[in-house]
């Protein structure tokens, strides 16, 4: 399999929060409350992200797309303080993978590709949170070469488990990505 990313547009917004709201569902049928508010809230972060640039989609041979990712050098201050450097690092956020391609380590690919964008930026990390009691999703990411750095806990939102790596990781565990130069921007 081989596919390609490129910078999402404004025509792309349906897409992304479509992935998102299907990866919302699967999360809940795992038990997890992880993105579990309104897909008008979705729909407006996604697009003032795309707006920016910072949201990426990536196409299957079939030009349909299969996953999401964004990134930006957003570092969430009540996760990441000034003795972490925030500003030396790249953040995914909001990654979606379609169940159609689940199991084919997109994920793994994306993460890669996110990688590879903090080193051309300067960044010395690549870092990311998940739902403090999203086990799995934790166990996911170390997998992906991430080692936790802590895990917060707060009474008013659930997310604080806090993960990096290296940049210069490269695992090469998923198919081909193929970056749409045209379309970067």
């Amino acid at each position: 399999m081989t596919l390609t990313i490129r910078r999402a547009t404004a025509a792309d917004v349906e897409a992304v929060l479509d992935l998102v709201i299907d990866a919302v569902g699967w999360l809940a049928e795992r038990g997890s409350d992880q993105w579990q508010y309104t897909s008008e809230r979705h729909r407006r972060a996604i697009e003032r992200a795309t707006s920016r640039g910072e949201v990426w989609v990536v196409s299957d041979d079939t030009n349909a797309t299969v996953a999401t990712i964004t990134l930006n050098s957003y570092a969430d201050p009540e996760f990441w303080t000034d003795d972490d450097d925030p500003a030396d690092a790249l953040y995914v956020h909001r990654m979606a993978v379609a169940r159609t391609a689940s199991g084919h380590e997109v994920g793994s690919t994306m993460l890669d590709w996110a990688a590879r964008q903090a080193v051309d930026s300067g960044k010395k990390w690549l870092r990311l949170d998940a739902w403090a009691n999203n086990t799995a999703l934790h166990d996911y990411y170390r997998q992906r070469g991430f080692q936790p750095v802590r895990l917060l806990r707060y009474g008013h939102r659930g997310s604080g488990a806090l993960f990096q790596r290296p940049a210069t990781t490269q695992l090469g565990m998923g198919p081909r990505l193929i970056e749409n130069a045209a379309l970067r921007r």
